[in-house]
């Protein structure tokens, strides 16, 4: 885990959930650490808590971006005994961590604060390499001799931060192990670090893009420490994690400082674009203007401050100024004219100023210099919707459905697809999936329902629906 954020208030409500699973599957065998199946549940529950909290950033060309980048570290990193999957929430918390069971997820504020795209790499590997070593199963097992349930308890606490109830677990029937419990935390974080900076060597990444994170979450734990009892912390201090890496890297004869890179050549141009995408989707035009203006009088030569101007498109975009945002877009992609996604972002400005046609002209294009992009698919797909054309969009929905099963905003176009098209079973079937990817437990169950009850034809919506809402059920969800 990278920093420790508060606990939102409500979700202390559904700890209790977490707690009775991770009672009933330590309590049978002490001798033990949870099995993969067991582990991999124990994440499942934890998911479910994550998604009724945060609001999941599931663009597909940002969850296409940060599942590459994971995909690149799990190629190098060996068999695994989970499938990983990969999250953005909407959260301005510098904060990473790694759940139970190959559950990898991301604060939009870590994303923000990255620099270049090897320091978020760096901090993707150091998560991997906690949940390929199963710290949070080794954890449990480790602390058998305290109660089973506090113990619980405190892993909902570190994985998801600290918080009152937090603090109180630890004020009471933790509060004799909490310095044990930080030791062994203190071991997990340097070995995840080893794997990391090792993986990075092996996919060719310069492992000193870590010190740059580090130092950004030193800085940033400095700014905390007021707010942070020193036992809730679950990584060593920055100061010693920078020293031990800065001696590694001595060690391997690695540079421990890295160069700027400026030339469009070798630019990093997906990571300043999604970068450029996360501050557009979480924060207002009033937010990002002044910052976005500031960064281009620092000079457009520099291609990192020139992306200013793709955020000022989406930030126009957001405030339906369209013509400052076609202007700016369109600037964009003469800068960068081998990017086929970006005619996908000129589209999007184009439908919503009331160019249907020259929008799809736009995705065709761009569909046939990148027919496998998710996120061009998707906005062809949704322009072909929104232009009544439902038989040429619904393949393509159902291409991107075998892909990323859990899109919730997929599932909902979908639905509506379906529902246009006739059959009800199938629309309420994929807005049952859409609430709950929402974590909006008791809209999934109405619309399952209804599932069920409008199936009439060979079973199979029926079967589907009944399932889920067995998986509902067994999470506990009201």
């Amino acid at each position: 885990m990278i920093f420790s954020a508060q606990i939102p208030k409500k979700l202390a409500t559904w700890l209790a959930v977490l707690l009775m699973l991770a009672v009933s599957l330590v309590q049978p065998a002490p001798a033990s650490a949870l099995s993969i199946q067991e582990e991999k549940e124990l994440g499942e529950h934890l998911l479910t808590l994550v998604r009724k909290e945060f609001k999941f950033l599931d663009a597909p060309d940002i969850t296409t971006y940060i599942r590459g980048l994971g995909r690149e570290i799990l190629d190098v990193a060996g068999p695994q005994p989970f499938d990983y999957h990969f999250f953005v929430v909407d959260n301005r918390e510098f904060n990473a961590f790694a759940a139970p069971g190959g559950i990898i997820v991301i604060h939009s504020g870590l994303i923000e604060s990255a620099e270049s795209e090897g320091q978020l790499v760096s901090v993707l590997a150091h998560e991997v390499g906690h949940a390929a070593s199963r710290h949070y199963a080794d954890r449990l097992d480790k602390t058998q001799r305290v109660n089973l349930g506090a113990t619980a308890l405190a892993l909902a606490g570190l994985i998801l931060g600290a918080g009152p109830l937090a603090e109180a677990v630890v004020a009471g029937s933790l509060a004799g192990s909490a310095t044990m419990s930080l030791q062994f935390s203190r071991q997990d974080e340097e070995e995840a670090d080893l794997l990391a900076l090792r993986w990075m060597r092996e996919m060719g990444r310069d492992p000193a893009e870590m010190l740059g994170m580090l130092r950004t979450m030193r800085n940033i734990s400095r700014f905390r420490r007021a707010q942070l009892p020193a036992y809730l912390l679950t990584h060593p201090e920055p100061e010693r994690r920078i020293a031990y890496i800065e001696d590694r890297l001595y060690i391997d004869r690695l540079p421990a400082r890295i160069e700027p890179r400026q030339g469009d050549e070798d630019f990093e141009f997906e990571f300043h674009r999604v970068r450029q995408r996360i501050f557009a989707l979480t924060r207002t035009p009033q937010d990002l203007l002044p910052a976005l203006r500031h960064r281009l009088r620092e000079g457009e030569e520099n291609p990192a401050n020139f992306m200013a101007r793709y955020g000022l498109s989406q930030v126009y975009l957001a405030d339906r100024q369209y013509k400052k945002a076609l202007e700016e877009i369109r600037k964009v992609i003469a800068r960068f004219p081998d990017r086929p996604i970006l005619l996908a972002d000129l589209a999007i400005i184009l439908f919503e100023a009331g160019h249907g046609e020259e929008a799809l002209e736009n995705l065709n294009e761009a569909r046939k210099r990148d027919p496998n992009d998710p996120y061009i698919l998707f906005n062809l797909a949704r322009t072909l919707q929104q232009l009544d054309r439902l038989a040429e969009a619904r393949p393509i929905y159902e291409t991107l459905l075998s892909k990323t099963p859990d899109h919730a905003r997929l599932h909902f176009r979908y639905g509506q697809v379906r529902s246009d098209q006739g059959d009800r079973a199938a629309g309420h079937y994929h807005l049952g999936l859409y609430h709950w990817y929402l974590g909006e437990a008791r809209m999934a169950r109405h619309h399952l329902n209804e599932a069920v009850r409008h199936d009439e034809d060979d079973g199979a919506i029926q079967r589907q629906a009944k399932e889920q809402l067995a998986t509902i059920a067994r999470l506990g969800n009201k």
